[in-house]
Order: C-alpha cells, then structure tokens, then sequence
C-alpha cells in the first residue's frame, strides 16, 4: 500500500485556475513519487476559470466537510500547501488531523517563504518549499507502515497520556 496524503490549501478568495493548476502539478510531483493524493479541489471539481473561487453555499459545504474529514482520515500526513495564506478551514483540517487523529503534519511554503511564527517549529513534523522536497522526506519519514508504526508510537508517548489526563483535569 503506498502512502496517503491529504493536500490541505486555502481556497476560498483564490484564482480557481492557479488553484487548479497547482493541485494538478503537486498531484503529477507525490504520484511519481509513489504517493497518492486526496485532493479537496480536485475531489471538489474546480473549474479551472478565471477568478475567485467565492463562499460555497452552506448545503455543499456540509458535505465538502464532512467528505474532506473523510479523506483525512484516510490519510497517512496531512500536507499543508498554501501556509502563508490565513484559511480557517485549513487550520481546522490541521487541528482535526494532529491533535484527534495524531497524523503529521508538513507545512509547504513557497521557497521564498518563511514561517512567520516559530511555533511551526514545535507543532508541526516538517517544514518544505516545494512538493519535490515533500515527497522525498515523506517516503523517508513515513514511506513505510513500520515508520508511520515508529511515528505514531512516539507521538502516542509523548501526547496520549497527557491528552487524557487535561481532559480529566477539564471536569473540576
């Protein structure tokens, strides 16, 4: 079974066509590198036009969600590919992946972009500027189910214990 990622970008206020064309190329780069590819804006069927891609109705937003939270859970590491641009769905698709399903996290930067807090440095697994440097570090990180294993085991080490005992400690 190869590795999943999920492809989490900022889409509302984009140019669809840039949107489009992106998710195509970063989707041709993972799968040459044997990685499969769930794509909210290619599982979504964006068309390619010119111009911003505006508020979904409410009705298909329920849906996209609760698709895109499916597919997230199918994932393996949740790749972040639009970090500089502020999306309030991305930063939910990022908490429910790291902090309920203990996945990893890879925050995409362009290559002239740096992250402009630190706390990237702490929270999330890995820090890339482009999706051919992704690609590779994800295959050598968690390519396998033996270091995805590896990965999980640590962070459950690190955070699981503590995670139960805060919730616990909520109810005074």
């Amino acid at each position: 079974m190869s590795i999943k990622i999920y492809t989490a970008a900022k889409m509302t206020g984009r140019d669809r066509k840039e949107m489009v064309e992106t998710a195509i190329r970063n989707k041709k780069i993972f799968d040459s590198c044997g990685i499969t590819v769930l794509d909210p804006i290619l599982e979504e069927h964006v068309k390619p036009i010119k111009g911003a891609l505006v508020d979904t109705p409410m009705s298909l937003l329920k849906d996209y969600w609760k698709r895109d939270k499916q597919m997230i859970r199918e994932a393996h590491v949740l790749v972040d590919t639009t970090p500089e641009e502020k999306s309030e769905g991305s930063a939910h698709e990022i908490g429910y992946a790291r902090y309920f399903l203990y996945k990893p996290i890879v925050r995409m930067y362009t290559s002239s972009a740096k992250p402009l807090s630190m706390i990237v440095y702490f929270e999330d697994d890995l820090i890339v500027h482009s999706p051919e440097e992704a690609a590779i570090q994800i295959q050598k990180m968690w390519g396998t189910w033996a270091r995805r294993a590896m990965w999980r085991l640590s962070m459950y080490n690190r955070c699981l214990l503590k995670s139960i005992l805060y919730k616990i400690q909520e109810w005074k």
